[in-house]
């Protein structure tokens, strides 16, 4: 019996352990001005002109936006929580790209702005995280949602778009804090898109 139940337990991390971290399903909420191009990749929906990308060195990049879906408005976090990961998530992307790429302020010829909604927040549970038990099986792990997409300032053209969701991972410390692996999916957010640009730049 008790070796049943320890192969029980290893199927069970087996499978957190290919689950957790991945994306969760992908939701529309019409923040975005265009979701005809996407197209589904590994649950997050997604469109990118690489050639154009490659056009833009400087971006505007608006103060993100928080339309939660996801939370019963009850239970949702209080606007300051909502404003401090709004602000994460801005200062994350500026602190990204502005090491190679320009920060501007103005609409200008190849100038790109980025909007972003965050759409969904979901709490760590750090009590969980302490434990290896249910840390190993992702019980305690949080994350976030968004809707983003870069437009050309001038004409309002979009360049590239995604909606993503993504659960913390479970060989990291960020679910020892409330808000951990949401801030923590919201750096990756940004250094995703950092190495897409490197990318299209021929970096």
């Amino acid at each position: 019996m008790k070796r049943m139940v320890n192969i029980l337990f290893a199927v069970l991390i087996g499978f957190t352990l290919m689950s957790a971290g991945c994306t969760k399903q992908a939701r529309t909420t019409g923040f975005l001005t265009d979701y005809s191009r996407l197209n589904l990749e590994n649950g997050s929906l997604r469109y990118v002109d690489m050639k154009r990308l490659g056009t833009y060195s400087q971006f505007i990049i608006d103060p993100v936006a928080v339309h939660l879906y996801g939370i019963k408005r009850g239970k949702r976090p209080d606007r300051a929580v909502q404003q401090a990961l709004a602000n994460h998530m801005h200062n994350a992307i500026i602190n990204a790209i502005s090491d190679r790429y320009m920060v501007v302020s103005q609409p200008a010829p190849n100038v790109a702005r980025m909007r972003i909604a965050i759409t969904d927040i979901d709490k760590s549970t750090p009590a969980l995280n302490v434990l290896p038990q249910t840390k190993l099986a992702g019980m305690g792990l949080g994350g976030a949602s968004m809707e983003g997409e870069l437009l050309d300032s001038e004409t309002g053209e979009q360049i590239g778009a995604l909606i993503e969701g993504k659960k913390g991972k479970i060989v990291s410390f960020s679910g020892l804090k409330e808000w951990g692996d949401a801030q923590a999916v919201m750096d990756e957010w940004a250094k995703s898109f950092r190495k897409r640009l490197d990318e299209a730049h021929g970096y």
